[in-house]
């Protein structure tokens, strides 16, 4: 058995937990498991697997062969996947997304209509505001907001941009007016989004200069969707991406307002691990996302 196939049966003894279920699912005996492992380690030179009769456990050897081993077999697929003529003309396989929590309608809007011309793709969508490690989540494209990318590790491609905005339900300016300047801030009941204790701050323009603003909050809340609906309960002003509350404010829901500042632009990314061997199916979701993201946020 050459190293490729002997990569792929000791990943598959691990993910399995034993030899018995390993041989069960390639087709084999748990005897030849055991002697292809066996000369493995002789191989090698060290020991792969600690084996009772009633357990088994990666030596430290063996979780960074287990750890390499993975990395390889990956690779080989997407570069088949990148090239197989047959996988071009009919792809298929999965892919695992990331994104804040209030793009989930966006991306299944996207994803559904994807899907109409690529049945055989599949996918696997995480919603969270925390950072995704994408190599060790096993991510394929995370899709981030941010005004400046920090993190030069990963792979970036601009999908498009959102503007922030003050918002505020109508009920709450009947009973409290709108602000006309940044500086009555100070007189409102203001919401925010972070999960910061201190509640970290607003980014303003005013006359040319930024100013990081802050203020007690009333509440400070780490979810999207709940931080629109509070704003949309008349709870107080909130600073939010439009692309978020634009069908809030086209209904009537909220109201944008205006004049008491400027506000910065946030980028959209999309973010995936490694230029090589990008898999084809994630390579089309990509294009598709690029040419249809207007569309798709509106």
């Amino acid at each position: 058995m050459d190293k490729y196939r002997n990569m792929q049966l000791f990943c598959t003894v691990v993910d399995r937990g034993s030899f018995s279920k390993a041989a069960k699912a390639l087709g084999i005996t748990p005897a030849i498991v055991g002697r292809h492992i066996a000369a493995m380690e002789e191989s090698l030179g060290f020991v792969l697997l600690n084996r009772t009769t009633r357990s088994m456990h990666l030596t430290p050897g063996g979780k960074a062969y287990y750890e390499g081993a993975q990395t390889v077999l990956s690779q080989i697929e997407q570069l088949e996947d990148s090239l197989t003529t047959a996988h071009q003309n009919n792809p298929e396989g999965l892919i695992r997304l990331s994104a804040p929590d209030a793009m989930g309608p966006f991306l299944m809007k996207a994803i559904k209509k994807f899907r109409s011309d690529y049945k055989g793709i599949r996918f696997d969508l995480a919603l969270s505001n925390s950072k995704s490690n994408l190599i060790e989540e096993e991510i394929d494209l995370s899709i981030r907001f941010a005004l400046e990318l920090q993190d030069s590790s990963y792979i970036a491609t601009k999908l498009g941009e959102s503007e922030f905005g003050l918002y505020a339900a109508q009920s709450y300016i009947d009973e409290y007016q709108a602000p006309s300047d940044y500086k009555e801030l100070k007189n409102h009941e203001c919401l925010h989004m972070g999960d910061s204790r201190d509640g970290d701050y607003w980014m303003l323009n005013v006359d040319g200069k930024s100013l990081s603003y802050r203020q007690p909050w009333v509440a400070v809340i780490s979810d999207t969707n709940t931080l629109i609906e509070a704003t949309v309960d008349g709870m107080g002003i909130a600073m939010i991406p439009s692309i978020f509350v634009n069908s809030h404010v086209k209904r009537g829901d909220l109201v944008k307002i205006q004049d008491v500042a400027e506000f910065p632009i946030i980028n959209i990314y999309g973010m995936y691990p490694t230029r090589k061997h990008v898999p084809y199916r994630l390579s089309l979701f990509l294009e598709y996302l690029k040419a249809n993201f207007v569309h798709i946020i509106t």
